[in-house]
């Protein structure tokens, strides 16, 4: 089944992935290409951006340009486009524009010292970088500059981390508030006054950060989780990792793509290679029969740029 009824639905964010090497730029860029040809088909004046935040960006190369750290015009496709997120650079400007409040709440609410509470912030929080690309995103959102957004998300283990996040980093402000509350506490019993400081208005934020991504991710009306997969034993047990924790997180999920599977030809090779493509095809089709399968042949040449991946698009939209 094709992804056409996603036209029909009001969606504001699709997230693409699957274990590395499977295909997911080609299937989120020949998506995003689709929604924004569709668009401008119906005279809708939504823009398309999609983006990345895979440390190994390949946005650029599936369509045959240049794209930087700010949303970058696609050549040849009216309203679509695209932007790879430097998650480290937006993560080193959260440091710079926060770093003295969180300073502040370790050295106030602790009895560090300044040295030791500046080497304490200088440590990596896994994955915050991740995060902090997604808070981006979430600002875009609230400016309503564009009306969909597509997601080209690292391989499987990335991505798991990405998705559970918002608990971690829940548990992070948690602990960073807790800090905070003997601050002042101990402001009430010697000064009997209570002060609201630029480091709780930081904690105040980041909460709030935490639960406008928590309710993106959730939003079954706003956000779909395409799985993209490849017919084989690997392929079929990442996609189970995949939509196992999906589940956990009430994160919807209802399309799966079975990618490079090879067309029915007479050559005894493409023979052997569909059969045993067949076997995990009719696996994934069983295991998730409450997922929208839709396959994708194996293409010929590199998908690169908008003619082939309008191609591709053909057999993602019918």
């Amino acid at each position: 089944m094709p992804l056409t009824e996603l036209l029909e639905k009001p969606l504001q964010f699709i997230m693409f992935g699957g274990k590395g090497g499977v295909g997911k730029t080609s299937m989120s860029a020949a998506t995003a290409l689709g929604f924004a040809k569709e668009y401008a088909k119906r005279r809708k004046n939504d823009k398309v951006l999609i983006f990345t935040t895979d440390p190994a960006p390949s946005l650029a190369d599936s369509f045959g340009q240049k794209i930087g750290n700010e949303p970058t015009q696609i050549e040849g496709a009216k309203n679509l486009f695209a932007m790879e997120i430097d998650a480290k650079k937006v993560l080193e400007e959260f440091k710079k524009e926060y770093g003295e409040d969180i300073l502040d709440i370790l050295q106030e609410g602790t009895y560090l010292a300044n040295e030791e509470a500046e080497e304490l912030f200088s440590l990596d929080i896994p994955g915050l970088d991740e995060v902090m690309g997604l808070k981006k995103i979430t600002d875009f959102m609230d400016s309503q500059e564009f009306g969909l957004y597509i997601v080209d998300t690292a391989p499987t283990g990335h991505t798991l981390r990405l998705l559970t996040l918002p608990e971690l980093l829940d548990d992070w402000i948690k602990f960073l508030a807790s800090l905070r509350w003997k601050y002042h506490a101990m402001v009430r019993q010697f000064a009997r006054e209570e002060r609201v400081t630029k480091a709780d208005q930081f904690l105040l934020e980041m909460k709030k950060t935490v639960k406008k991504v928590r309710e993106l991710l959730q939003d079954e009306k706003r956000t779909e989780f395409i799985v993209v997969t490849i017919a084989e034993s690997m392929g079929v047990r990442e996609t189970e990792d995949l939509i196992s924790t999906l589940e956990k997180f009430h994160i919807p999920s209802r399309h799966i793509i079975i990618n490079n599977i090879f067309p029915k030809e007479d050559s005894d090779f493409a023979k052997f290679k569909r059969k045993n493509q067949e076997k995990y095809i009719n696996e994934i089709k069983k295991k998730f029969s409450n997922h929208a399968i839709t396959e994708v042949l194996l293409q010929a040449d590199e998908i690169q740029g908008i003619k082939s991946l309008e191609s591709l698009g053909k057999q993602l939209f019918v």
